[in-house]
């Protein structure tokens, strides 16, 4: 190869890596997050003004800041790096959905998930909450959920499988009392993470939901005992945060 072609050809490369590769701002804060993105305002001893990878806006006061830096990164515009692995948390707010003719139609369910993404797209941890259908009831279950794709936008399929416990173990109604014992619960379905920050993403999930509640019925006046089992089969509408690498 002739020293003229070894340069036109260095030149090439050097220019395609060029064209991949960009300068990305990076706002390092004081508690340690890290935005990154393109610095669109910044007001010394005030505020600067950042957007995303994902779009977003943000504005931080400078006192949240504790540098403020350019990178080269080898990532198109409008992407993060995969999910990570490490510790994560999962947060959520949902409903568990049922028919019209139901006698709980739609009871607010609050959830948190603890535990390990060990990659490449594997979760597990447990999780638990409150969820008010019939009396308040606690589940308890492994949770599982394998990512079909990495990226900033993340789909996810979910399995969960457990107990769920009352938060009472008998309450007393007129001449009844009725005793607890909660009963096995699962899910099972698909999700979505879209990250919005390196720490963060937005956690939606849409699942079919199993959840029994077993409990007795004695009436007082003449010590009669029934025993019943409450099957539920709901639709499980949930939204909230993952936080993790």
């Amino acid at each position: 190869m002739t020293a003229k072609k070894f340069s036109l050809l260095l030149i090439i490369i050097t220019l395609a890596g060029t064209i991949h590769a960009q300068v990305i701002d990076r706002v390092v804060l004081k508690n340690g997050s890290i935005v990154k993105g393109n610095v669109v305002e910044m007001v010394p001893d005030v505020k600067v003004v950042i957007n995303d990878m994902a779009g977003n806006t943000w504005v931080y006061s400078m006192n949240e800041v504790e540098r403020i830096e350019q990178t080269v990164s080898d990532q198109p515009y409008g992407t993060f790096e995969a999910f990570k692995p490490g510790f994560v948390n999962m947060t959520t707010v949902g409903f568990l959905v049922g028919s019209q003719a139901s006698n709980y139609i739609a009871p607010f369910s609050f959830q948190t998930s603890l535990g390990m993404n060990y990659g490449p797209g594997i979760y597990t941890g447990l999780a638990t909450g409150l969820e008010f259908i019939n009396i308040v009831h606690i589940p308890l279950m492994l949770d599982m959920q394998y990512f079909l794709k990495s990226g900033d936008v993340a789909p996810v399929v979910i399995m969960r499988a457990g107990y769920t416990f009352p938060s009472t173990g008998s309450s007393h109604m007129y001449s009844t009392t009725l005793d607890y014992s909660g009963g096995v619960t699962g899910s099972l379905g698909l999700g979505l993470k879209i990250r919005n920050r390196d720490f963060v993403a937005w956690d939606i999930s849409v699942l079919y939901r199993y959840m029994q509640i077993n409990y007795n019925e004695t009436y007082d006046y003449n010590n009669t005992n029934y025993t019943y089992k409450d099957v539920y089969n709901r639709l499980e509408l949930r939204l909230g945060f993952y936080l993790g690498n």
